[in-house]
C-alpha cells in the first residue's frame, strides 16, 4: 500500500492561552485520490483542525506529516480554500490565479512553467476568456471558481477547504462540486479535506465522512462511502448515514442544553 499523503497522529490542540483541549486524540491517514468531509456540531474545532492541517494552528501533543515529513516543511505542497475568494481587486484574474507562486515557501519554477499552470488552471475551471479582466466583474460563482484555479495551479498534494461552496447558488454549487471530484480523482490535486455543515454535501462528494464531536472533540463516527460518485442521496444506504450524522447532531445539542 502506498504512502498515506497526509498522518495525523494522537494530535491535541489548545486555543492560546488555554489549558483546556479544543481537540483530543485525533488521528487519521488519507490516502492519494480521497476527498474527506468533516462534520460536527458548530463550535466544535472542525475549522481549528483544518487550520492544524494547513499549519496555521500550533498543537499540544501528537503530530501532522504530509508525505511523510512534518507538515511546516511542506507548505508548498497544501493549497487552502475559504468560504470567500478572497481576490485582490487591483490584479486580473490570471494575476490572482498566478498570486503566491514565488513565495519563499514555493518550489522555485521558470516563468514559462508557472505561466501554463495558470493558463491550464484557468481553463480547468472555464475562465480562460475572462483572464484579463479584473474581479470585479465575477458572480460569487465565478470567484469561487478563481479560487480553486489559483489553489490548482500550485498543483498540491493536499488541499483543505472551510465550506467554500456554502454562499453560493445550488447550480455554481453542484458545478463545483463535481469539479473538485474531477480533480481529486485525475489526480490533479492529490487529495482533499473539506468542513462543512451540508450532510448532502459531504454525501455527495466524499470518500469518507468524519464526525467530530465531544469536549474535548475527538473523530468518533467515520463512515466510508466508496468509489461510486453517481449517488441517490435518496437511497438507503445514504439515508441510514444523514439520519445518523442528524442524530449525533441532536445528541450534542440535548448534551449542551443540559450542561448550560
Amino acid at each position: 500500500m502506498s504512502q498515506p499523503i497526509l498522518t495525523v497522529e494522537q494530535l491535541q490542540i489548545c486555543h492560546a492561552g488555554q489549558s483546556q483541549a479544543v481537540l483530543d486524540q485525533v488521528e487519521f491517514e488519507i490516502r492519494q485520490g480521497e476527498i474527506i468531509s468533516i462534520l460536527g456540531p458548530s463550535g466544535v474545532g472542525k475549522s481549528t483542525l483544518l487550520s492544524a492541517l494547513a499549519g496555521l494552528h500550533s498543537t499540544q501533543k501528537g503530530q501532522i506529516q504530509l508525505l511523510g515529513q512534518a507538515i511546516e516543511t511542506q507548505k508548498s505542497e497544501l493549497a487552502f480554500m475559504f468560504q470567500q475568494a478572497v481576490l485582490l481587486p487591483w490584479l486580473s484574474i490570471y494575476e490572482n490565479v498566478a498570486f503566491g507562486q514565488n513565495f519563499k515557501h514555493q518550489a522555485s519554477h521558470p516563468p514559462a512553467y508557472i505561466k501554463q499552470r495558470v493558463e491550464n488552471a484557468l481553463v480547468r475551471v472555464k475562465l480562460d476568456h475572462v483572464s484579463h479582466a479584473k474581479p470585479n466583474i465575477l458572480s460569487g460563482g465565478m470567484a469561487q471558481r478563481v479560487a480553486l484555479a489559483r489553489a490548482l495551479a500550485k498543483m498540491p498534494k493536499l488541499l483543505l477547504l472551510d465550506e467554500p461552496f456554502s454562499a453560493l447558488d445550488e447550480l455554481n454549487r453542484s458545478q463545483l462540486q463535481q469539479l473538485l471530484i474531477e480533480l481529486v480523482h485525475r489526480e490533479e490535486i492529490g487529495a482533499a479535506v473539506m468542513v462543512t455543515h451540508d450532510i448532502d454535501e459531504a454525501l455527495l462528494i466524499s470518500d469518507r465522512i468524519f464526525f467530530l464531536s465531544g469536549q474535548p472533540a475527538k473523530i468518533n463516527q467515520i463512515w466510508t462511502l466508496g468509489l461510486n460518485k453517481d449517488r441517490d442521496l435518496w437511497a438507503d444506504e445514504f439515508s441510514n448515514i444523514r439520519n445518523c450524522i442528524l442524530k449525533s447532531l441532536h445528541q450534542h445539542q440535548l448534551k449542551t442544553q443540559q450542561s448550560a
